[in-house]
């Protein structure tokens, strides 16, 4: 009895944690929107046309914020526009 209690016990919490994750993290789509929308105003700042980015994949959005958030301003937005050309 005690045995088959427990096993219950595990099961439950197993699926109250996984209900609560999915219920508070966001889609995989989701974090695609909003890591394309962070890129929207660095796009326009830096002159390149925001349409681009409806045709970058997530490893390209993903390469691309990583330039944009690094301190090297060097030829930041020549790197950025060979990512987008390699698409």
């Amino acid at each position: 009895m005690t045995r088959t209690f427990a096993t219950i016990a595990t099961v439950a919490a197993l699926t109250a944690g996984t209900a609560f994750a999915d219920a508070h993290s966001p889609s995989m789509g989701e974090g695609f929107d909003m890591l394309q929308t962070a890129l929207m105003s660095d796009f326009e700042q830096m002159g390149i046309p925001t349409d681009t980015l409806d045709n970058l994949t997530l490893g390209q959005i993903a390469a691309i914020k990583t330039i944009v958030e690094s301190d090297e301003e060097d030829n930041q937005k020549q790197r950025i526009e060979a990512i987008i050309a390699n698409n």
